[in-house]
């Protein structure tokens, strides 16, 4: 009689610990899942900030370049036109050097 007892009792507790760990266990396996998932948004999530910040560096440091590309082009264009201008400052001043050392000659030849 007590090892029909114990023949029904061992069972229904090997069942409700097997039963207990099954449930316990599935529930930490789908909240780790769910950890997992959340995880993987939000490394994707600050990924996709990256790539915009770095596309608004990009394009920042591309704007920067052209605006320097473009005020190094008109350096060099008014660095050309005040050496043309200079160039011909200094013929005309060259003619008229030349046109009074022209008279001084001549009148020292009188």
């Amino acid at each position: 009689m007590i090892y029909n007892k114990l023949f029904l009792i061992l069972p229904t507790v090997a069942a409700t610990i097997f039963l207990g760990t099954v449930l316990t266990l599935s529930t930490s396996t789908v909240s780790a899942f769910g950890q997992a998932e959340s995880m993987n948004q939000t490394m994707n999530k600050a990924s996709d900030s990256a790539n915009q910040t770095g596309e608004a560096l990009q394009q920042g440091a591309n704007q920067t370049g052209e605006a320097i590309e473009g005020n190094a082009s008109n350096l060099g264009a008014n660095i050309s036109e005040g050496a043309k201008n200079l160039t011909s400052n200094i013929t005309e001043g060259a003619k008229g050097l030349a046109e009074t050392i022209g008279k001084g000659l001549q009148d020292l030849a009188k």
